[in-house]
């Protein structure tokens, strides 16, 4: 506890920001090389470079006595602060070299996001929240959109793994009436993209935590809406958009 008293939010953010750019170097410098898969399941794959990403940011983390929840080695929420990382989100993107993916570190207080860190690193883009204190985008100050109607409005989102042709439907019925649909494979980045004004609205059903956890932050941060709702076991179900739609 005598480490977290020390440490303040922005010098917390501090850590956070030096460490997602440490992963994003590592992350960037593994690209020539080939990608280890130690799981793939269904939709999912996993690379040994998620484990080796998550131990560097967790080796950098654990001196604040802060507990850690990470995609690759677990963790606990808590009504006390923890961390919430995940090493590459949108690893799928990563394996095939495409760059939409990124580094995300937030620091929550039970359900409430103290700290946004969001990293792509393939173009050095550095999205960052703290409570109370804005959003930013490489320092520069970001805020959502002003967009106020869906047929002007980009809405980002992911293909739900469905079971059945009726909710298949039903989801591409709920699409209907946007002006834009993107689905870019990386729940954190469209975060940061309604944070930014990039996108107007992101809504999906059945993410981790430690992939909107730093998006909380920003998005609020940012003058937006951030819903989100666990649905089953660790999934959840959010709704970020810029307030208007």
């Amino acid at each position: 506890m005598e480490a977290i008293q020390k440490m303040n939010l922005n010098e917390l953010q501090e850590l956070a920001i030096s460490t997602a750019k440490e992963a994003g170097d590592f992350l960037n410098k593994s690209k020539p090389e080939k990608k280890a898969v130690y799981k793939e399941e269904g939709r999912d794959i996993k690379l040994i470079i998620d484990q080796d990403t998550e131990k560097l940011i967790r080796s950098s983390l654990m001196g604040t006595n802060i507990p850690i929840l990470g995609e690759e080695y677990g963790g606990v929420t808590s009504k006390e602060r923890y961390w919430v990382i995940d090493p590459i989100d949108g690893t799928a993107n990563y394996f095939r070299g495409l760059d939409e993916c990124c580094v995300s570190i937030a620091l929550m207080e039970g359900n409430e996001a103290l700290i946004g860190v969001i990293y792509n690193f393939n173009n050095d883009q550095m999205y960052t929240a703290i409570k109370d204190q804005g959003a930013f985008l490489n320092n520069m100050k970001i805020s959502v959109s002003d967009i106020a109607s869906r047929d002007k409005a980009s809405i980002t989102t992911g293909f739900p793994a469905s079971e059945t042709i009726e909710s298949s439907m039903s989801f591409l019925e709920d699409l209907k009436g946007w002006k834009k649909v993107r689905m870019f494979g990386s729940a954190a980045l469209s975060c940061a993209y309604v944070a930014s004004g990039k996108c107007d609205y992101y809504a999906e059903k059945g993410v981790y935590l430690w992939d909107i956890a730093a998006g909380i932050c920003l998005v609020k941060e940012a003058g937006g809406c951030a819903d989100f709702k666990l649905i089953h076991k660790e999934r959840y179900e959010v709704v970020f958009s810029n307030n208007l739609l």
